[in-house]
């Protein structure tokens, strides 16, 4: 089964726990691969779209994974049950998952792992009211679209401004997509800075090239 480079990376961090939990789950693939290498003993493949709940439940068959995986239709995490330690929340915004994180109702979940399209810092803002901090994060590329996963478990979280904006560990480790995507960024300021004639728009566009700048030049 082949799985993008997003959902393997995913799929890395569910690796030891007993029931997984896939939200908005389309095709199950990633439950059905968690099972089959042993990463998990069940799965729960969830979504809250009729057309991929069938897909699902028809992949799950020809795998022959009917007592090991369960197909849901259900919203969010309306549907986990009690068992499930890991969930796995991938191709939504960083508002779309911290909404959904925002309605936790179990506190037996040990870890999410949480790929978002954009605004993970929208994510990492509520980490404090649900109780969860970051336990890694990593930038990545896949088909020339740059993703964020970030990997939560339960406890306290304290970040400066600076931190969630772009991430306590993606600061620490200047990984190489997330300083790409940061001279894309200073790029495209750069763009909008010569066409500006308001000159405190001009002031902070400056500022947040300058902010950008000091993050890549402090590149170790």
């Amino acid at each position: 089964m082949h799985l993008s480079k997003r959902l393997e990376t995913c799929l890395r961090y569910t690796e030891g726990f007993q029931r997984l939990a896939d939200i908005g789950t389309d095709h199950a693939m990633l439950p059905i691969e968690a099972v089959l290498r042993g990463h998990v003993v069940s799965a729960l493949a969830i979504d809250n779209k009729f057309g991929p709940f069938l897909q699902a439940r028809t992949n799950v068959k020809k795998y022959q994974m009917e007592n090991r995986v369960k197909v849901v239709l259900g919203e969010g995490l309306d549907k986990v049950d009690a068992e499930t330690d890991v969930v796995v929340i991938s191709g939504l915004g960083g508002d779309s998952i911290a909404t959904i994180l925002e309605n936790i109702k179990t506190q037996n979940i040990k870890r999410f792992v949480l790929q978002a399209n954009n605004n993970a810092y929208k994510i990492r803002a509520i980490l404090p009211k649900i109780g969860y901090r970051l336990l890694d994060e990593l930038v990545l590329a896949d088909q020339n679209v740059i993703y964020d996963v970030l990997v939560l478990e339960p406890g306290q979280s304290e970040m400066n401004e600076l931190e969630l904006e772009f991430g306590p560990i993606n600061l620490r480790d200047k990984p190489h997509h997330f300083i790409q995507r940061l001279h894309s960024e200073i790029d495209h300021y750069k763009r909008i800075l010569a066409q500006v004639t308001s000159t405190d728009r001009k002031e902070l566009i400056q500022h947040k090239i300058d902010t950008l700048e000091a993050i890549v030049d402090d590149r170790k």
